[in-house]
């Protein structure tokens, strides 16, 4: 248990089990380019978490005004944008196309273009050089396992921070349609925040840990929910009329003028760490 290579095949058998619902990555891509503009408009309602995580991080000397940052998974700016607009210089990486488009009209809306660089690639992709002085990754899929976790360290100059899940995350209409159309419970996060912190503690790496819990209860339309979980169980190869028909008639139950509740309850995990500060491993 103490070593770093307990804590890597921890992390991949717990990555193999929740994969075993998973689709093939280009799914998610279609998925999310598809509801970029949404996500991003959901994002507004965590906007003050999302800004005391920043302001958190300034604080404790983590990211600081003139940093160029690599925003791994950046989606359509959820940190990105609050970054730049306290004079970080943001590179933000993503495969989905329409996530980077959102992003970049919310820089040119806000004044914030010349902050913000977009980059459509894949992180497996990029050289492993140390680029930038900040590599950041916020509940992105792309750093999930032992490898693309030590490739942040080597694109970073000075640090590395990592959001990821802590234990909590709970959609209730996800979970109910779950367990209607297939009877268990939705695949869980990706990973939990701790698999990389044990990694790295492993490593002689002693990384900062604040965690920050959020819940959100807001209306969502009804047509738009039916269509965003319609495509959600797509990706899972969960699809067809008789399941489209029994989401729409699931949220239409529960619908009220329109409108649906949507309640959500989070806990994240915000670790950073300086990358040349390294303790001996232990032998």
């Amino acid at each position: 248990m103490y070593n770093a290579k307990f804590w890597a095949n921890a992390w991949s058998e717990y990555r193999q089990t929740v994969r075993k619902q998973s689709p093939d990555p280009q799914a998610w891509i279609e998925f999310w380019n598809s509801f970029a503009s949404s996500y991003a408009k959901n994002n507004n309602t965590n906007r003050q978490t999302h800004q005391d995580i920043i302001e958190q991080l300034m604080a404790q000397g983590a990211v600081k005004p003139g940093d160029s940052l690599l925003d791994i998974g950046c989606g359509p700016g959820t940190y990105a944008l609050p970054l730049a607009a306290k004079g970080v210089k943001v590179t933000g990486l993503d495969t989905a196309s329409q996530m980077l488009s959102t992003l970049q009209h919310k820089a040119d809306k806000a004044g914030l273009s010349a902050h913000i660089d977009c980059l459509h690639a894949d992180w497996n992709d990029l050289a492993a050089k140390p680029v930038y002085d900040v590599a950041f990754a916020a509940k992105s899929p792309a750093i999930d396992d032992y490898d693309s976790l030590m490739k942040m360290i080597k694109v970073a100059r000075k640090v590395c921070c990592l959001i990821g899940f802590a234990g909590q995350h709970s959609l209730t209409l996800r979970r109910l349609l779950w367990e209607r159309l297939r009877g268990q419970a939705p695949p869980g996060p990706s990973f939990d925040i701790i698999y990389p912190l044990n990694i790295l503690y492993q490593e002689g790496y002693r990384p900062n840990v604040t965690f920050y819990s959020y819940s959100q209860d807001q209306q969502e339309p009804l047509d738009y929910l039916i269509e965003h979980y319609t495509r959600y169980f797509t990706v899972f190869g969960i699809s067809g009329p008789d399941i489209e028909a029994s989401i729409r008639d699931f949220l239409e139950s529960r619908a009220v003028d329109g409108l649906c509740a949507e309640q959500s309850a989070t806990t994240v995990g915000v670790m950073w760490w300086k990358v040349t500060e390294k303790l001996p491993q232990r032998t």
